[in-house]
């Protein structure tokens, strides 16, 4: 059963910004793309590198290793690197803390 863990408040992302969180043992990297939250796990399929820190377009984060992109929505890799999507969880916003269901 997949519950909701708060992340961290709401104020410490900004647009186009993410952050890695550990939520019961997952590396989570919770994004803030053109003013909307997503969650993926932060873990580049293609070469296993973490996610934080790559450049957020639109929505879609490059991994800052080899710039694989993958769409924050639903997780699926562009271009030849990987066919691989990422794992993706539901976000929701409570009383100004971020919360990942995990």
């Amino acid at each position: 059963m997949t519950a909701f863990q708060p992340a961290f408040p709401d104020a410490e992302l900004g647009n186009n910004e993410s952050r890695a969180v550990t939520l019961n043992g997952r590396n989570i990297l919770v994004c803030r793309a053109a003013g909307d939250l997503y969650a993926v796990e932060n873990r580049c399929t293609h070469q296993e590198a973490e996610l934080e820190g790559g450049r957020i377009r639109g929505c879609f984060i490059s991994c800052p290793l080899h710039g694989v992109r993958f769409d924050l929505r639903d997780g699926n890799p562009m271009g030849q690197l990987t066919r691989v999507p990422l794992p993706t969880f539901e976000v929701r916003l409570a009383d100004g803390v971020i919360e990942v269901a995990v």
